[in-house]
């Protein structure tokens, strides 16, 4: 998240939508009392502090924002967000939990506690919910259908992080990572900046990896039904 003082604008950062390269981005053009949570080294660094101060973090969402500047100069802030289709959205996220689980290694000790009780280690990035379900997952259509997907916070619905308690929009403008370049170069206008976008914890797949069963399909479509809806996303 950023909330430039200066610029008066609130950046909403939704996991797994190109967040990371838009703070990144725009961190270029921040002042000494603007608030970037996460992304850039700074930002990683003073997190927690922001978190315990202000209460706020790295995804917090436009709501929490609102709460934090009052309704008065939230109403005057810029606010925008980027969305994904929520089917690629689902697969970053499971393409990212499988990159963090083959870049750890568990221990000796740790590998006898799983086999004995199946339980993995309370430490990054085995305590991750995503994580864990992707490890114990055979394939997209499994890590779809795990209970532990859902209860992980980048995959819970996008819709949340822009929207009200009444599911009311509550950000000016919403881009999509399928037209970045295009509506990034709508965001910088609007700010009077001028950054460049570099992509990053980007990840590549074939679109047959996307495939999933019927059953983990409907799934997915149940569960993001409203971000479907509301941000113009084909179901199918």
């Amino acid at each position: 998240m950023i909330i430039s003082l200066n610029k008066r604008y609130v950046f909403v950062h939704i996991h797994k939508c190109a967040g990371t390269s838009i703070e990144v981005a725009l961190a270029k053009s921040l002042k000494h009392n603007d608030i970037v949570l996460g992304s850039t080294k700074s930002g990683e660094k003073y997190q927690e502090f922001f978190k315990r101060s202000i209460g706020l973090n790295k995804h917090s969402t436009a709501l929490e924002a609102r709460g934090f500047l009052g309704d008065t100069m939230y109403a005057k802030f810029f606010k925008f967000a980027f969305v994904r289709h929520p089917i690629d959205r689902l697969h970053s996220l499971y393409s990212y939990a499988l990159k963090l689980a083959h870049d750890a290694e568990l221990t000796d000790d740790e590998r006898r506690i799983f086999d004995a009780k199946g339980q993995w280690p309370d430490r990054p990035p085995f305590r991750y919910k995503a994580v864990a379900a992707a490890l114990e997952s055979q394939s997209f259509s499994d890590f779809a259908l795990h209970p532990l997907t859902w209860a992980d916070a980048g995959a819970q619905p996008q819709w949340q992080s822009v929207c009200d308690a009444q599911g009311n929009l509550i950000v000016d403008f919403v881009g999509k990572v399928e037209s970045i370049e295009q509506d990034f170069a709508h965001i910088c206008e609007k700010l009077e900046v001028t950054v460049p976008l570099e992509v990053r914890n980007s990840s590549t797949e074939k679109k047959s990896a996307l495939a999933l069963s019927s059953l983990a399909l409907s799934t997915v479509q149940d569960r993001f039904a409203r971000d479907f809806q509301l941000f113009g996303y084909s179901a199918e």
